[in-house]
């Protein structure tokens, strides 16, 4: 393994930059490439007297280290905290009202936080250039997760899958800081103290420390006590997972468009689960159940989170047979839950018997949730100093990448495809692509789904905009001078 250290430079207090340098200078002398970063602040005054300071270091620090990483090949990040800092972050969440899943702890390894829409390093970069490769890698990757019969699916049609992102991991979590420095001490390793940690005025992670090194505190919040709860817990979510793999391994996915971002699924009957001495239903199954949802969501939201606690109606339509009967919602009735549309696929008799007469479940079709008007979302594309080069990649709708080449003098912007664009823009085809158009729009995107697909805009130097291209459709209106590559986001199935 070959290493490189970064070392981050907040420039918040006097003598950081000469200690960076010291701390490189020691790494340097053990073979181990070292960079500084140096965070760039606003100019807003003192940054410390922000009463938002601790999540704005937070951001600089890590979008710093993603973008380090990511412009010199690295996909793992290492970071040093370690079990008192767990200790600290449970005491956090638990004084700020947090549940059980916030009680966890520090999770390792995860995605790179505070990133959000940066190519390279949150969850893309990664792409394998071999036709069909991602998604093949991907169904491949959770052959035991799903069930998929994707009878009519051609990687020719399809979008490519993002792969790649930083991963962070933490390896001195299970270790005390002072076993760490027993073990420095021994191995000779200097070390630095950062005294703008101990200041219990400046951060609420001060603040605690502060209370632990100065005062005796009840044994429920004890160092010790509260690792033994993280780990509880952490046992707990563990079952529960085991769990909904069974669920979801049970749930059948019979269509996954990328172009348009659909998925035709069929959910399992949790009945089949039932059996003699199985507690029924299974305690926290409700939370088991919006687990799994978050699992199928997650491949069509816009949203990076989904959060469980709004799934719970969710669960009720979808999986009636563990609900509380005054609790459970009309069947076969569309809904939304986190921006995703849920439609019942109703059966059709000349297609066989219905889903009841064979015991199965009603089929869905997920879809991204409608646009409301007051929240469009709108990319614009930075005119480059270079004409015709192509533009760098970004994150439109929280679904696609894509980066364009522009030749023409008018600039471009993303929005979704509304009504009153579809007659205008078919005329503007060839003949043979409006055919195609009007296909396309039957078949994969019917009714309102047609209305979440992106549009690509141009506008000109007298302010006239003009919808050039759907590029999930492959369209675009002769003499566009339009080139683009997109990308269906990358698709997590861990529990997040």
């Amino acid at each position: 393994l070959k290493f490189r250290a970064f070392i981050v430079d907040h420039g918040l207090r006097a003598g950081s930059s000469a200690e960076a340098e010291a701390v490189s200078k020691i790494l340097e002398e053990r073979d181990i490439e070292t960079q500084i970063l140096k965070i760039k602040w606003p100019r807003l005054g003192d940054p410390a007297s922000l009463p938002n300071f601790e999540s704005l270091a937070r951001k600089y620090r890590f979008r710093l280290l993603g973008r380090a990483c990511s412009d010199l090949g690295i996909d793992s990040l290492l970071l040093g905290h370690h079990e008192d800092d767990q200790a600290e972050t449970i005491l956090m969440r638990l004084a700020n009202g947090q549940g059980t899943r916030g009680l966890v702890g520090i999770k390792s390894p995860a995605g790179i936080p505070e990133c959000y829409g940066i190519h390279g390093v949150y969850e893309s970069g990664g792409y394998d250039n071999t036709p069909g490769g991602n998604i093949d890698q991907w169904k491949r990757s959770v052959p035991a997760t799903f069930s998929w019969s994707w009878s009519d699916y051609s990687t020719a049609t399809q979008f490519p899958i993002e792969s790649g992102g930083i991963q962070i991991y933490r390896p001195f979590l299970n270790f005390s800081k002072p076993r760490l420095i027993a073990t420095c001490i021994t191995e000779n390793m200097e070390w630095f103290e950062d005294h703008s940690n101990i200041e219990p005025t400046t951060t609420m992670r001060n603040a605690i420390r502060h209370i632990y090194a100065n005062h005796s505190m009840p044994a429920a919040l004890t160092k010790p006590a509260l690792l033994a709860l993280s780990a509880k817990l952490n046992g707990q979510q563990a079952n529960r997972f085991d769990i909904m793999k069974s669920w979801l391994a049970k749930c059948k996915i019979t269509h996954f468009e990328t172009r348009i971002g659909t998925v035709k699924v069929r959910f399992a009957n949790l009945n089949q689960f039932r059996g003699p001495g199985i507690v029924w239903p299974p305690p926290g199954a409700g939370l088991i159940a919006a687990e799994l949802l978050r699992e199928i969501i997650q491949l069509v939201t816009p949203r990076d989170h989904v959060d469980l606690s709004s799934l719970h109606s969710a669960v009720q339509h979808t999986f009636p047979e563990i609900s509380q009967q005054g609790e459970r919602m009309p069947q076969n009735t569309a809904f939304t839950a986190s921006e995703v549309y849920f439609q019942p696929v109703l059966a059709n008799p000349s297609r066989g018997p219905s889903p009841k007469a064979t015991n199965q479940k009603t089929e869905w079709i997920l879809s991204r949730q409608p646009y409301l008007s007051r929240r469009l979302p709108k990319l614009q594309f930075a005119v480059l100093a270079t004409p015709g080069s192509w533009s760098p990649w970004h994150l439109y709708d929280g679904r696609y990448w894509i980066r364009v080449q522009n030749r023409s003098t008018g600039s471009l912007f993303m929005q979704p495809f509304r009504q009153e664009q579809l007659a205008d823009f078919r005329a503007s085809l060839k003949k043979p692509d409006g055919t195609l158009l009007t296909g396309d729009l039957r078949r994969k995107a019917p009714g309102n789904i047609r209305w979440t697909l992106p549009t690509i805009m141009r506008k000109e130097e007298d302010g006239k905009e003009t919808l050039i291209a759907l590029p999930s459709l492959g369209l675009s209106i002769p003499g566009s001078m339009l080139r683009w590559e997109m990308r269906y986001k990358k698709i997590c199935t861990d529990l997040i």
